[in-house]
């Protein structure tokens, strides 16, 4: 460090005072000063300590640094952080990567996500800037093996626990595809890059004007340069929003239900300029504003670009009608298996089919995916948002590992589903033979992220948002209690104000089952949905979600497993005996079943 490398004044002043508060706070009171206090003044003490010793990069435009294994951020001259997309606030945001360096810089934050905006505390997104606020002059910042980029996202993760849950996805997912080629080179484009094409994070203490905000993941953005694409080729496709059947897959096509990312600066048939925030029909060759062949102003080719990428989505949304009649013309297996993967990066679907049934993605069929080409033809997909895996629901329920799965059937996994079941099966035992898909694997990227975070900063997180749900416990209305039978969850209907429910009957709300235990009319069956959560239930999840799928795709583990004498279990300590595809029997015969106890654990057992 050089000697002319100190904080600026902002941070001294505002850590100074902080300290003097606390001490003159304490010193009339003494007697009354709690472990709390002292942790905190220790806090403020150390702090200010290693802000005097980091190396200043805020003079710096370019900035390199190793993946923090934890950062501090302090957004300051911010009144409040952004509630909604639009919203915008401008301020400071101080930067520590806890390993002795610092910068400070002007950002423009903005707030993020869709459902996630309606908790307490919430997503936000900020760029960096240079001067003045203004986006065009930009800070490039670069961690790790990360591509660089002026913006990141900051996710709160409000329902889960480890306040990481989407990073700990993401990292498992890298190890699912660590022996496929880059995405890009699947689709033709050679251009070497750090990008991934989905992800990753790593965990950053977030204060806002000096005050405690809480745990965030410090989280790449969805920006072409993560996707190794070229702004203005129009064959570097990357879409997102609501992709499904109705808005896309099935020949017809919602414009205004998802957004065109890249490339840039593209038109809609209206002859106006293309907005991310507000997505419209892209324009067409037949458009009245379509310029003439002669035009060679960047407008012009803008609309002709449009043009191209209009084409490629159109010919996305009528693959499923080609392929149906091509089926129906009697072509037989591997005439259809031809023509899809034509269309379609077979290994990018097999592997987000077999990390989606692993993870028990809730929510990654509609929205929850990103879908991208690189020469306007083939298409491939990777997750992105796993807020709702390993168990967690959207609001903040936790279900178990036996908990069926639900075949993707969204648009090319109908065919996926219908043609390649056996790449799918096959794509299990291949990473089950590897120790990919194994507890020491996984487990330990779940258990990084907490140890990376530590018990402080989860404890000041525990009383800075209380009602968090992974903290609480389910609070019932009269006449209903939470139900367990999740083997039940796909056949139950959803709760009705309208319905009478019997004694025992059940009903499905909120990504639960509830069960009543009176008969009740009118009444919703909860007050408050919540679960307690812990690392020790991720933790033994993500092996019994393996087990349970090691079942469901037939692979047989080389070690043998002894059957249990039932004699030897006390009376009473199972609570149900499952079959591998999450049906509850009385009495198994051949074959290999779940048992669940009542301590909260379960096991695979083969019955001779």
């Amino acid at each position: 460090m050089s000697p002319g490398n100190v904080i600026p004044k902002r941070t001294i002043r505002q850590m100074t005072n902080r300290v003097i508060t606390l001490l003159i706070l304490l010193l009339p009171g003494f007697l009354s000063v709690t472990a709390q206090d002292f942790k905190e003044f220790d806090r403020l003490v150390e702090a200010l300590r290693l802000a005097t010793l980091s190396e200043d990069l805020s003079e710096s435009a370019d900035i390199r640094l190793a993946e923090p294994r934890l950062a501090y951020v302090n957004l300051t001259d911010f009144p409040t952080l952004p509630t909604y997309k639009t919203g915008e606030r401008k301020g400071w945001m101080e930067v520590y990567d806890g390993a002795g360096h610092y910068f400070c810089k002007r950002v423009v934050i903005h707030g993020q996500g869709g459902y996630s905006l309606r908790y307490p505390k919430n997503n936000f997104s900020c760029k960096f800037c240079e001067n003045d606020w203004s986006e065009k002059q930009t800070t490039d910042i670069r961690f790790g093996d990360w591509v660089k980029q002026d913006g990141f996202h900051f996710k709160a993760f409000y329902t889960d626990f480890s306040r990481g849950i989407g990073e700990i996805g993401y990292q498992m997912f890298e190890h699912f595809t660590e022996d496929r080629r880059p995405y890009w080179e699947r689709g033709g484009y050679m251009n070497p890059s750090r990008a991934r094409c989905f992800p990753d994070g790593f965990p950053v203490i977030v204060y806002l004007n000096g005050k405690f905000r809480g745990i965030y993941a410090w989280q790449l953005k969805k920006h072409r340069k993560n996707m190794n694409m070229e702004k203005h080729n129009a064959s570097h496709i990357h879409i997102d929003g609501n992709i499904s059947d109705a808005h896309l897959f099935a020949g017809t096509i919602a414009w205004n239900e998802f957004e065109v990312r890249n490339p840039k600066d593209l038109y809609t048939t209206y002859g106006t300029v293309y907005n991310n925030n507000h997505p419209s029909e892209l324009m067409s060759e037949r458009s009245t504003h379509y310029p003439p062949v002669a035009d060679d102003s960047e407008t012009a080719e803008a609309m002709r670009r449009s043009a191209q990428v209009r084409a490629s989505i159109v010919r996305l949304s009528g693959y499923h009608d080609e392929l149906t009649r091509l089926e129906a013309s009697g072509a037989d297996t591997a005439t259809v298996r031809q023509r899809f993967e034509s269309y379609f990066d077979l290994e990018s679907l097999i592997d987000y089919a077999v990390f989606f049934y692993f993870s028990a993605n809730g929510d990654g069929t509609l929205k929850n995916w990103q879908w991208f080409t690189y020469d306007g033809h083939k298409w491939m997909v990777t997750p992105y948002d796993l807020d709702q895996t390993l168990g967690l629901g959207l609001y903040g329920q936790v279900r178990p590992a036996y908990f069926p799965i639900e075949h993707i059937t969204s648009g090319p996994f109908y065919w996926l589903d219908r043609y390649y079941q056996q790449e799918i099966r096959q794509r299990w035992h291949d990473l089950r033979r590897r120790n990919i898909l194994c507890d020491s694997t996984l487990v330990p990227i779940a258990e990084d992220w907490c140890d990376r975070v530590g018990d402080t900063f989860y404890e000041l997180e525990r009383q800075q948002w209380p009602t968090s749900p992974c903290y609480c416990e389910a609070i019932c209305n009269d006449g209903w209690k939470p139900s367990d039978q999740w083997v039940q969850y796909s056949g139950t209907g959803n709760f009705q104000l309208t319905t009478t429910y019997l004694p025992g009957d059940l009903a499905k709300e909120e990504g639960r089952l509830w069960e009543a235990t009176d008969t009740v009319k009118g009444i919703k069956p909860f007050i408050r949905n919540a679960t307690p959560d812990s690392i020790a239930r991720l933790s033994a999840w993500i092996p019994e979600r393996i087990d349970y799928l090691d079942g469901v795709f037939g692979y047989q583990q080389e070690t043998a497993i002894e059957e249990p004498a039932r004699q030897e279990t006390p009376e009473g300590d199972i609570i149900g005996i499952y079959t591998m595809n999450g049906v509850r029997v009385d009495r198994p015969t051949r074959g290999i079943y779940i048992f669940r106890y009542r301590n909260g654990k379960s096991r695979k057992v083969i019955i001779q």
